[in-house]
């Protein structure tokens, strides 16, 4: 993919055939892969994990190899461009360049470790991901170290 507005471009140009994960990139984010899913009921439906971090965005025309999806800190990216051109009967030319950006913020509480990228048929980017749990409160956990400290150190025995 070409250089878009200020992005990085996607010089692996991959399609992945499993799920897609967060790939960690020092100083740039993760970058997830856009996978393509496949033409059937199934592939296209809502997971109904209504507890999971969702966004969909219309991407039609655009291939995974267009697009490149992005989480940069509690930010993402989506950048892509495709260009065509073509001759029509008459001896003409024409060429067709479509570019596409979007910014988003993300939830602090979203695993990117876990989040997944897919281009439905139809054309829908779907970024998807599972919120962290929330840390359990102390008084599950149990007593802290310092305290459970405190009461056994022994000082010098009286004689």
């Amino acid at each position: 993919m070409r250089r878009v507005e200020g992005s990085v471009s996607n010089d692996r140009g991959v399609a992945s055939p499993g799920p897609s994960k967060a790939l960690a990139q020092p100083e740039r984010g993760a970058t997830l892969p856009v996978r393509l899913l496949r033409d059937t009921p199934l592939a296209v439906r809502d997971t109904g994990h209504s507890q999971d971090f969702q966004m969909k965005m219309d991407a039609r025309g655009f291939t995974p190899e267009d697009l490149q999806v992005r989480m940069d800190g509690q930010s993402l990216v989506v950048t892509g461009q495709r260009q065509e051109e073509g001759r029509d009967p008459h001896g003409g030319s024409y060429s067709l360049t479509q570019k596409v950006f979007r910014q988003m913020q993300l939830p602090g509480d979203l695993d990117p470790a876990t989040t997944t990228c897919s281009l439905t048929p139809s054309g829908q980017l779907w970024v998807q991901g599972p919120y962290r749990p929330p840390p359990l409160p102390a008084s599950l956990v149990g007593p802290s170290q310092s305290l459970s400290h405190q009461g056994s150190q022994k000082g010098p025995s009286p004689t």
